[in-house]
């Protein structure tokens, strides 16, 4: 077949979507599938059959970048005649949809609560009337009311969310959630504690709650600042992984907390990190389905995340627990149940690998030709 995927930039570097799409493409292309990759930005692929179709959207503002990008994708579909046509969002013309980010909506309403109660109501008021946000609300009402396609879940929240929001039959939506590397990410990791506890000047009888993240706003770190303030009579550190920006640290020291508090910064070597620690702590506003809590089951130790995060549906009594989001005092009592039952999890869980995931999607794909 001939197929098409669409994504604003074509670079596995960027991680999420752009990796999904990336991955995609080689999967399908291994297999003998001809494969289009429009987007605006892209990096050389690895065979011959993915080629890359550049379009020019409009760069700025956001939002017209978004529209833009859209509406000349769907030109250039047109123009290529493709078999099936996929893509993870900001178009509104496509045979499969995989909204790798969740739903707008239900994003939007879960990531206010980011900010302190009295200015939520304008707050979101105002970010309802920005262009970008418009954008967004028109293309996503386009692709459940007019386009219809057959829709990729990654988890049962984002599921829940389309077929609660949209009415959205359910026999059009597939649930296939994301696979992870289950070579890289093991228990037996755990053979580089000592080495890994070394490296952040930890001892090896601390217990060590992990939090990873890229963007820390929106994963929660003001909410792990809160939960952990009311815990100094437990002995225990935080291990920071992501961007150590002045905000944070000056967020650490404001809240007295330098103490129990290490920023590792970025690294290369996650997988070796998870067993290393006892807990990783995941408390945020908004995730369809995050990937560092099925790398952090799989590397075999506990996790507490949210209601908001559909890598909930993974956590069962015994590995973990899901509290509800923006919510400190939840958190923390977590935390505290965690440190209690030590770091021992009764069942590693098994995740499907990527070609597993892909296969999926590709007899998705099939279907739709079909």
């Amino acid at each position: 077949m001939r197929i098409s995927i669409a994504i604003e930039k074509f670079d596995p570097g960027v991680g999420g979507a752009e990796r999904y799409c990336w991955d995609l493409a080689h999967y399908l292309g291994v297999n003998g599938h001809e494969v289009e990759i429009i987007c605006m930005k892209g990096i050389a692929p690895d065979l011959p059959s993915i080629h890359i179709n550049s379009i020019h959207p409009i760069k700025f503002p956001q939002g017209l970048r978004h529209l833009s990008f859209a509406i000349l994708h769907y030109f250039k579909v047109k123009r290529l005649s493709t078999d099936i046509n996929f893509c993870v969002g900001n178009t509104f013309y496509m045979d499969i949809y995989q909204p790798h980010g969740g739903l707008h909506r239900a994003w939007f309403e879960r990531d206010i609560l980011r900010y302190p109660p009295g200015f939520r109501k304008i707050t979101g008021l105002l970010r309802r009337f920005s262009l970008k946000d418009m954008v967004q609300r028109g293309l996503e009402w386009w692709i459940f009311k007019i386009t219809k396609p057959e829709v990729i879940a990654i988890s049962e929240m984002v599921k829940g969310d389309i077929m609660n929001r949209f009415k959205y039959p359910s026999d059009k939506i597939h649930l296939i959630p994301n696979g992870i590397d289950t070579k890289r990410f093991s228990p037996k990791n755990k053979r580089y504690r000592r080495e890994i506890r070394a490296r952040y000047g930890l001892n090896e009888d601390d217990f060590i709650f992990l939090f990873v993240a890229n963007n820390l706003k929106l994963k929660g770190f003001n909410i792990l600042l809160d939960a952990i303030k009311n815990l100094h009579n437990l002995s225990f550190k935080v291990l920071i992984i992501g961007p150590d920006s002045s905000w944070s640290k000056a967020k650490v020291k404001k809240a007295a907390l330098s103490d129990k508090v290490i920023f590792g910064g970025r690294v290369d070597d996650i997988e070796r990190i998870y067993p290393c620690c006892d807990c990783l702590i995941h408390p945020t506003y908004y995730d369809a389905c995050s990937l560092v809590v099925l790398e952090a089951l799989a590397s075999g130790i506990p996790v507490i995340t949210t209601k908001a995060n559909g890598a909930g549906m993974y956590i069962r009594p015994g590995n973990g627990f899901v509290v509800p989001s923006a919510n400190p005092l939840a958190v923390e009592s977590a935390m505290e149940q965690a440190y209690a039952k030590g770091p021992e999890v009764r069942e590693i869980l098994t995740f499907k690998n990527h070609d597993e995931v892909f296969a999926d999607v590709a007899r998705v794909i099939e279907g739709c030709r079909k």
